[in-house]
């Protein structure tokens, strides 16, 4: 084939292979865009970047090539195509911004969509009007792709960060009169009055916490009193249910959690909640009907035998290919959203367009909706990744320190920097829920979104015997120091002590102090990837104290590897490896002796205290300062009984206590970040806060709201 050929080739396909390159990335975006909220996967969100970016970049260059090829002898039905590539600017109700950077630039996205509707106009002008069907075919088209580019636009701009906070504020007021009305109805007849249900304060307060999270990094509500007084009932009823009970109440309230973010990811990155409005609804109505029938239009003007002579047959070929995919993906996106959300049936602003309600709701589940029903009974939709990401500090030391003097050490941190997310158990679930729900804790003046472990440390203390000596060193630990320094002494000491505990006999290990040991690191490693990973109120200075951390680690690791080579002892089985690196890092620093000193020390009293200046904690070493904390908490006790508590029962609760303090301080452009990444368990914590307190309202209240038939704000 000679190179006159393949200008030919080119020449006679390029118009079409680049059409239906801009077709197949609509398509992929349609189906892929929704995986990335339930995925952490770093190729998915990469695959549906470089999507999202190829889709405008593809379009805009057919639209302008476009303009060359209308109007030739070879491509006839190429005035069809410019109204298909606007409908592709318009992008998928999957996925309207990659993420909330796309919201910010909605004026460029309006600028673009003045462009390239006078480009298609230019592009549908230039060529010949064969036929009338054609044209009304055209008209139709770029009714539905001005229609798709204008939603988009729309939804970007409501979606900015500057809107979100005046939606926000603009209510403030109102939230406050709110919380003042409902905290006298609470302390006069409590929750389950009717007075309290048709207070003015119920019906206009926003149900939606999981907005307000990612609105803005404002707490609304600081007064305990409110908390207090609107959920001392609620405390009570929960501690008369048995534990099964509980559980399925803490289930019930995890489960609504992830639904408000679900829909706060709607609001941010898709077209979902505009369709479900009286206007979206009408434009999808519209822009379905419009491509239905300039489809049936298209087929009786090419059906003749005229038609076929006239027309090349690769782009009648393309045109219904264009046509039929149109059609498809306004249905699916419909038939989407109606599994995705239990309640479309019933949004408060399509049935106040509709008198007759009943015969609504009864049609909609006697057709779609009983199925949507079963399905969703049969199969509960996954909203988020259910993953738990996980930093540690000597998992990475141990395994920059296995890739050997060919690796880099550049390269080694880039590799060993990664992080392997655990899934979040359901244990985990309820150990967090309950917490929140537990009276003695909540109903008392003590702030506690500001404690960092100082209440659990108060609590347990009690329950444990304790050297003299120890809960002081705990106590700075944990308030002498910042909280960056404060998370990696007790990330250190708790890899520790759990190694430790690993290496004893397990022959009466209470499956109790298990969970809390297993759940206890898990937090660890999380808050850990959190600070240092996620740059949550991280300084330079807990950046260069995590730096010296993990030189001082691998010094270790590298002196016990040197005793190992000299004793001749193998190295470990290579399947075994991720498992073992940690295990014999843990190994290497035991036999530092600095466990042993950091005891001796302890039970000797002379124990310093804690640096609290910056400079004398940059100037100081971490590890012997970590394990002074580990010793501490080694050297404690649990009591004897049956339900005797145990060292782990304060280190699990000190980790809960740092989540809950992160959870408020990560900001809501963290929040609103990490929607499009899986999920974070700190958002969903969070939220929980607002919904079970101390920040907010309980589940009770939405379900009588919903059971009443009252608006529900997004």
């Amino acid at each position: 084939m000679s190179f006159v050929d393949v200008e030919h080739l080119l020449n006679e396909w390029e118009i079409q292979c680049l059409i239906l390159v801009s077709f197949a990335l609509q398509v992929f975006l349609f189906f892929a865009a929704g995986i990335r909220q339930r995925s952490s996967s770093r190729l998915v969100g990469v695959l549906v970047w470089l999507a999202y970016l190829s889709a405008d970049a593809v379009a805009i260059f057919v639209l302008g090539h476009l303009a060359v090829h209308a109007g030739g002898p070879s491509h006839q039905l190429v005035f069809l195509w410019p109204p298909f590539v606007l409908l592709h600017l318009g992008g998928q109700d999957t996925i309207t911004a990659f993420s909330m950077q796309d919201n910010e630039l909605w004026r460029r996205h309006l600028l673009t969509f003045a462009q390239q509707v006078a480009l298609a106009v230019y592009d549908v002008t230039k060529s010949p009007w064969p036929d009338r069907r054609l044209l009304a075919t055209v008209m139709l088209m770029f009714l539905s792709g001005c229609i798709k580019y204008a939603e988009r636009t729309v939804c970007l701009a409501t979606a900015r960060s500057s809107r979100l906070m005046d939606d926000f504020l603009g209510g403030f007021k109102d939230r406050i009169n709110s919380i003042k009305e409902m905290q006298t109805i609470a302390r006069e007849g409590g929750l389950g009055s009717s007075r309290y249900l048709s207070s003015r304060a119920f019906t206009k307060f926003s149900l939606n916490p999981a907005m307000d999270v990612m609105s803005t990094d404002i707490l609304p509500n600081y007064d305990w009193s409110v908390s207090r007084d609107i959920f001392a009932d609620l405390y009570s009823k929960i501690s008369r249910l048995d534990r099964s009970g509980q559980e399925d109440y803490f289930r019930q309230t995890y489960r609504f959690a992830e639904e408000r973010l679900f829909v706060c990811y709607q609001r941010l990155y898709t077209k979902a909640l505009f369709r479900l409005s009286a206007l979206g609804a009408f434009l999808h109505l519209v822009t379905f009907l419009s491509t239905s029938a300039a489809t049936v239009l298209f087929y009786f003007a090419v059906s003749g035998g005229q038609a076929r002579q006239t027309y090349g047959s690769a782009d009648v070929v393309v045109t219904y290919v264009l046509l039929s995919g149109a059609v498809t993906l306004e249905m699916s996106s419909f038939i989407l959203s109606m599994f995705t959300r239990q309640d479309l049936w019933s949004h408060p602003v399509l049935c106040s367009c509709i008198q007759h309600r009943r015969i609504i709701k009864f049609v909609f589940f006697l057709t779609c909706g009983n199925c949507a029903a079963m399905l969703r009974r049969w199969r509960p939709p996954r909203h988020w990744s259910v993953k738990l990401a996980q930093y540690s500090i000597i998992g990475r030391s141990a395994q920059e320190a296995s890739s050997g003097s060919l690796v880099p050490r550049c390269i080694a941190k880039r590799v060993t920097a990664a992080t392997k997310p655990v899934p979040v158990t359901d244990g985990l679930k309820l150990f967090i829920i309950e917490k929140l729900l537990d009276a003695d804790a909540m109903l008392t003046d003590t702030d506690f979104t500001g404690s960092r472990g100082e209440l659990a440390l108060t609590k347990w203390m009690g329950s444990l015997e304790v050297r003299a000596g120890v809960t002081e060193i705990l106590r700075e630990s944990l308030k002498d120091v910042d909280f960056p320094t404060s998370v990696l002494l007790w990330h250190i000491a708790t890899d520790i002590c759990f190694f430790k505990a690993a290496a004893a006999t397990a022959a009466h290990v209470n499956p109790a102090d298990k969970e809390k040991k297993i759940i206890s690191r898990q937090l660890s490693n999380y808050i850990m990837y959190l600070v240092f990973k996620c740059g949550v109120m991280r300084t330079s200075a807990s950046q260069f104290l995590l730096l010296k951390a993990h030189d001082e680690v691998l010094h270790h690791i590298n002196a016990g590897k040197e005793q190992r080579q000299q004793h001749g002892d193998r190295e470990p089985e290579e399947g075994k490896r991720g498992h073992q690196q940690e295990e014999e890092a843990m190994e290497c620093l035991l036999r530092s002796g600095l466990l042993e000193r950091s005891s001796q020390d302890l039970a000797a009293a002379n124990a310093a205290p804690f640096n609290s200046s910056s400079i004398e904690i940059l100037s100081d070493v971490v590890l012997p300062r970590a394990f002074k904390v580990a010793a501490a908490l080694d050297s404690i006790r649990g009591r004897q009984g049956d339900h005797a508590a145990s060292p782990w029962d304060l280190i699990a609760a000190v980790w809960l206590e740092m989540l809950y303090y992160v959870g408020p301080r990560c900001g809501a452009a963290f929040h609103r970040q990490h929607l499009t990444t899986g999920g974070e368990l700190v958002t969903h914590v969070l939220v929980l806060m607002y919904i079970v307190g101390p920040l907010g309202y309980h589940p009770d209240m939405l379900k009588k709201t919903s059971e009443r038939g009252l608006y529900i704000p997004y």
